[in-house]
């Protein structure tokens, strides 16, 4: 796990680890200065009869300046150790985010958003404390612990130096014993967590719905129990650590008694002298410090590496098959803008025995605007899904006479345009969303000649700043309409070879989506764009070249808007009002 971790750094931070090492090795030197000055200061300066402060001075000021050399070791260590971390997180988030953003859209299916934002944010906060706890509480501690005991041995006869150490294991025991019993509650608790985060969430994202249903109530009494049993798993978590932490102050306060009583009968018997006592004792606190303190660290570290162990698992996440680098090819298309579906079919992975798309065959010459139509759930959303390379499939479809499979992610972005209902806006500058994922230059002329395409223009001069408006997370701070207008701007600034529009206009007036649609046309005309529209609407299908009517993951009827409308079938059936 460390080695993974170790694998984000660049060459500079690897090497700030011998640093770190050499530095707790002179740090815990250091810190056993103290107590050996003051054994020198008691048994011989304070012995003479005539105590002078210049005689004392020295060792003060050497106590004093050992003391602060050690300090500003430490912030540099500290500065080392969290620059190491705060680079780890930063490279973690960064993989995370990629190998989320390029996960199989099957995950985000099986997984609540908020769940995974709340993993995401945990897991970065233990990988980054993993590096902390190892180099700023753990190693120092073992490392002054090493040169306190060595201290203890070098000064006592080796019984009593062992009866001494003997504090490590006793409290090293009562720790394991602590940790074995709350294995797993830290994680249990962590799980519990996440799971109320992906709550909050859903609860936030159906906020009208709430409202109006007036449902408050019921969600916080849903919401008051979850937190009831989370509370009360902590509760009997936080009884169990009380309880241990008494056995280990306990443990510390007999030994403290041990060593006071050892050191004592050994300096009235004349083996060791008063210094010894203090220096003794004073070692005996560098032992009993950290490790009053090792349950939380190696419980923390213990978390941590769960808490890794899940960022890796988010990490290593299969990536989506769409990014698989195609074979190379050579020369240019035979047929730019023609899109054709060969024996087509596609199942979800939740669900491989049901058939969403059954052997779709369907051609569509460059240029054509295909109408797509059919009752809720026959396959019309997942069809255009599947020609945007955003699920896997059986069968074979071809863009320009190239295999999907044949072109990459970028080369497909810069041929299909994907109109969605709810289009993807980003909390950033109107200028920056109606230019979002554009890879070229693009002057504000064209920005807005598309905008006046797409009737925008008047909404800009609506907005406070124009271009400049900032708009909210998703899009909050406009209405349905201004969102899908922003999204059709982007289709005037692209002019794709293929423009698939799926219910791109629902949320428009009559009259708005009438000029659109007519600007869209004008497009259609001048760049040759193959188009195919998905729309309840079925006026908006009336100027197609060709309609398709879908059931059941078939295709059942195909013609022209008159024609359908007036031959027996699903179609017409819908544009009667008897169907849905």
């Amino acid at each position: 796990m460390l080695r993974k971790l170790f694998s984000f750094l660049r060459p500079r931070q690897k090497a700030q680890f011998l640093g770190v090492l050499v530095i707790l090795a002179l740090s815990a030197g250091l810190t056993q200065l103290t107590p050996l000055a003051i054994e020198y200061l008691t048994d011989h300066v304070l012995a003479e009869q005539s105590i002078r402060f210049q005689s004392v001075a020295p060792i003060l000021l050497f106590i004093l300046c050992a003391n602060v050399v050690n300090e500003v070791i430490k912030v540099i260590r500290r500065l080392m150790v969290e620059d190491t971390a705060t680079y780890i997180e930063k490279s973690a988030r960064q993989r995370a985010t990629e190998a989320l953003l390029k996960a199989p859209l099957s995950y985000f299916r099986a997984h609540m958003t908020g769940n995974i934002h709340g993993r995401l944010n945990r897991n970065l906060e233990g990988t980054s404390k993993l590096i902390k706890l190892l180099f700023m509480d753990f190693a120092p501690a073992v490392a002054s612990g090493m040169a306190a005991v060595a201290v203890i041995f070098a000064k006592l006869p080796l019984l009593v130096a062992l009866s001494v150490v003997m504090v490590i294991p006793v409290g090293t025991l009562i720790v394991l014993r602590q940790i074995s019993t709350q294995k797993g509650i830290r994680v249990e608790l962590m799980e519990t967590k996440a799971a109320m985060d992906g709550t909050m969430v859903e609860l936030l994202g159906g906020i009208d719905t709430i409202r109006v249903l007036d449902s408050t109530q019921r969600e916080l009494g849903r919401l008051e129990g979850r937190s009831e049993r989370l509370r009360a798993k902590e509760m009997k978590h936080h009884t169990a650590m009380a309880f241990y932490d008494c056995l280990k102050f306990i443990n510390e306060a007999v030994f403290n008694v041990v060593v006071i009583a050892l050191t004592v009968l050994l300096a009235a018997g004349g083996t060791i002298s008063i210094g010894t006592v203090l220096s003794t004792y004073l070692c005996f606190t560098q032992l009993t410090s950290p490790l009053r303190e090792l349950h939380r660290i190696l419980d923390e570290f213990s978390e941590s590496m769960v808490l890794a162990r899940d960022y890796f698992a988010i990490v290593e996440l299969p990536t989506d098959f769409s990014y698989r680098l195609p074979a190379p090819r050579g020369g240019t298309d035979p047929a730019p803008g023609e899109l054709e579906l060969k024996g087509v079919s596609f199942s979800y992975p939740e669900k491989p025995e049901v058939k969403t798309l059954d052997h779709i065959d369907l051609r569509v010459e460059r240029g054509k605007f295909v109408g797509i139509a059919g009752p809720s759930g026959c396959g019309k959303s997942t069809l255009i899904k599947l020609i945007a390379k955003l699920e896997p499939y059986e069968g074979h479809i071809t863009i320009g006479g190239v295999d999907l499979d044949g072109l990459s992610r970028a080369e497909l972005a810069e041929r299909v345009a994907l109109v969605p209902q709810s289009p993807f806006l980003v909390a950033d500058t109107l200028y920056e969303n109606i230019c979002y994922g554009i890879k070229r230059p693009v002057s504000r002329a064209e920005v807005e000649e598309a905008a006046r395409r797409a009737c925008l223009s008047q909404v800009v001069e609506q907005l406070a700043g124009g271009y400049d408006f900032q708009v909210a997370e998703g899009g909050g701070n406009l209405s349905g309409g201004q969102r899908q207008r922003i999204a059709l701007v982007r289709i005037f600034l692209r002019k794709p070879e293929i423009l698939i529009l799926d219910e791109a206009t629902s949320a428009l007036d009559n009259t708005t989506e009438k000029y659109i649609q007519t600007q869209i046309e004008e497009m259609q005309a001048e760049q040759s764009t193959t188009i195919l529209s998905i729309a309840h609407r079925l006026t908006t299908l009336e100027h197609c070249d060709e309609i398709i009517v879908m059931d059941r993951g078939e295709i059942v009827q195909r013609g022209s808007f008159h024609a359908l409308k007036e031959t027996p079938g699903i179609f017409r059936d819908m544009h009667r009002g008897v169907l849905k």
